[in-house]
């Protein structure tokens, strides 16, 4: 991942310039390839650039357009380069020596503020108009790319990590305590604020305009229900989405470095890779693949207890021709020095620990030369979702015995019997708000490890029903994938893996949140996104002759996609309890009320094998421990 960074006095008065190389300073934490920076009396900008696509090797940003006055900095990935050159006329031996930043520029001269609506791909840029002082920021459809910002009384700072921001003399660095309060409950804010009081976050699918020294932000996209795409036979339909996801995989293999993808013998990494390396050995190249798995000591074979899919990866490398397989093991580490390193890059606290788990991946991958990793983050929750969302349709439609069959059948909920069947046909038909279920769902929140009296006295109970609320009826209906794939939490994720991979050159894609893909995905009748009794029946058939029968129509996923998770934990456990019981015997500390002390009491005298059943009180309360370090005010 590439920096960008810049601030700009609003009101034209001479700006001291070293607070760009403080801000530039703090976000070299990794190691750019190039580094530079642009400036006049009132602005400075910068771009701290990690090679990755051909034509990034010979960039240079910030970019002046001396003849538009227009200068850029970005971090960007344009997939739909063809497209936009077409549209721009710029012919194709023309477009091999453009880059993505330099394309970008072109579409904002020609667009303006309506540009990223025609772009494709991760993207955040920064546009300066030197002769109106006009500054504007964008961000992707989905938001891969993250884009902070502080709109102070004089000076305007935007960032593409936290700490760019809090290098500068001028911010202090105070709690949102609304943010930390939604972190505490695993609630999602849906606001654009961030765990620092003044700092925020543009939101996915927006753009942000200085002008006159006045912010305005405009939502420019928004994922919604297209109309039913109309096609001749379920083939057709099969096909588009076939070569939709093809183009999806493809356009983010475009690197001039080694190329990798995350493996765990699952549908949608699986397909990803199949895909991928098909593309890649056409040009000559081979993919990498990141698999977790359990140790030799731990494997399927000789532990039924836990298991790993190795199998299942060594079928599906085979199938495929897949060679450079990079088999990763998490039992030789600890949790609270992952999440050290996690705050100490990041600054803020995440409910998405998955780049704390994920360390390894990074450092074999740094290893391998390979810069570049495809996930199948957000499959589950959109193109290949399960499609329980067509069971509330049978039930409009008075299709008892199909929504029947379908939730007793093998591959969809799971096999069940007579009574557990019609129960379940009973919950999908009902938006109980009953005490027994509240109960349920307030057990959920107290296990969470949070202090009671918290709880009560900011009235979290109720903010956290409201939110499981929601979650529950939305899923069982057709808004069921739209809610999921522009969830926060899923967002989360990608804004901390960003940044932690970025620090080790790497940068991860997403081919299931392609726009394109998603949209054809939510226009094809729905009946063919649960079909013959099988959820994910659409990228089933597109991945025929792609995969192995077996991963193809599997039903099964055994494990988690963490193997040996627990492991990370128990190695730990001495230092965890020593920490907690550090926190239980220190009064003045802010945290040792937030926290439950009778859990903690349990904790510390349970048996090492269970820590990791205290894993989301463990989490959050290392993160906080070590935020507290870099927080300032407290209120």
């Amino acid at each position: 991942m590439s920096a960008i960074f810049g601030i700009i006095d609003k009101s034209r008065q001479h700006l001291d310039q070293s607070w760009l190389q403080l801000m530039k300073a703090d976000l070299s934490h990794g190691t750019p390839d190039r580094s530079a920076t642009w400036n006049n009396e009132t602005t400075a900008l910068g771009n701290l650039l990690t090679f990755n696509t051909p034509e990034s090797l010979t960039e240079i940003l910030p970019f002046n357009h001396g003849e538009s006055g227009l200068t850029i900095c970005s971090d960007s990935r344009i997939d739909n380069r063809d497209d936009v050159a077409n549209r721009l006329g710029i012919s194709a031996a023309a477009l091999k020596s453009v880059s993505d930043s330099a394309l970008i520029l072109e579409t904002y001269r020609k667009w303006e503020m309506d540009c990223p609506g025609w772009l494709r791909g991760d993207i955040a840029f920064a546009v300066y108009h030197e002769r109106e002082h006009q500054l504007f920021l964008a961000r992707d459809h989905f938001g891969m790319k993250p884009i902070y910002y502080f709109d102070h009384p004089r000076y305007f700072v935007f960032s593409s990590e936290l700490r760019g921001i809090l290098a500068l003399p001028f911010f202090e660095k105070n709690l949102n305590t609304p943010w930390l309060l939604d972190f505490l409950i695993n609630v999602p804010r849906y606001e654009n604020d961030t765990f620092y009081q003044g700092i925020h976050t543009l939101p996915p699918g927006h753009h942000l305009r200085l002008k006159d020294g006045q912010v305005t932000m405009r939502k420019y996209w928004e994922l919604t229900l297209p109309p039913k795409l109309i096609l001749k036979n379920d083939r057709e339909y099969i096909e588009g989405y076939k070569t939709l996801f093809r183009q999806a995989v493809t356009a983010r293999t475009r690197s001039a470095f080694p190329v990798g993808s995350e493996l765990s013998g699952g549908l949608d990494s699986s397909s990803i890779a199949a895909i991928a390396q098909k593309n890649l050995a056409v040009q000559g190249d081979q993919l990498h693949v990141f698999a977790r798995v359990l140790s030799g000591q731990k494997n399927f074979a000789q532990d039924n207890s836990e298991s790993d899919e190795s199998a299942e990866i060594d079928m599906v490398c085979d199938f495929c021709g897949i060679r450079n397989i990079h088999r990763i093991t998490m039992e030789d580490q600890k949790i609270t020095e992952n999440i050290r390193q996690m705050i100490d890059v990041t600054r803020a606290p995440y409910n998405s620990n998955y780049s704390a788990y994920n360390l390894n991946v990074h450092a074999a991958a740094r290893s391998a030369g390979v810069r570049t990793i495809l996930s199948g983050h957000g499959g589950d929750q959109m193109v290949s979702n399960p499609g329980y969302f067509v069971y509330p349709v049978y039930l409009k439609n008075r299709r008892y015995w199909r929504l029947f069959t379908d939730i007793r059948a093998q591959g969809t909920v799971h096999e069940l019997d007579l009574l557990k069947s019609l129960k379940y046909m009973l919950r999908v038909n009902s938006r109980d708000t009953s005490l027994t279920k509240k109960k349920v769902e307030v057990k959920k929140l107290y296990k969470f490890g949070i202090n009671r009296e918290i709880i009560e006295k900011y009235r979290l109970e109720t903010i956290y029903l409201r939110n499981r609320e929601r979650a529950i009826l939305v899923s069982e209906s057709l808004q069921n994938p739209i809610f999921k794939i522009t969830d926060r939490h899923l967002n989360d994720r990608i804004a901390v893996t960003s940044v932690m991979a970025g620090h080790e050159q790497i940068e991860f894609r997403y081919p299931m949140f392609d726009v394109d893909l998603i949209q054809y995905y939510l226009a094809v009748p729905d009946g063919l996104k649960h079909k013959f009794r099988t959820g994910r029946y659409l990228h089933r058939m597109a991945m025929e002759d792609e995969l192995p029968l077996q991963i193809q129509w599997r039903s099964d996923k055994r494990t988690t996609i963490n193997p040996g998770l627990d492991a990370i934990f128990t190695n730990d456990s001495a230092g965890i309890k020593a920490a907690f019981t550090n926190l239980m015997n220190d009064p003045g500390n802010i945290f040792t009320r937030v926290f439950d002390r009778e859990m903690i009491q349990k904790l510390t005298v349970d048996e090492d094998q269970n820590i990791f059943l205290y894993k989301s009180l463990i989490n959050k309360f290392t993160q906080l421990m070590l935020f507290q370090k870099i927080i300032e005010k407290i209120n």
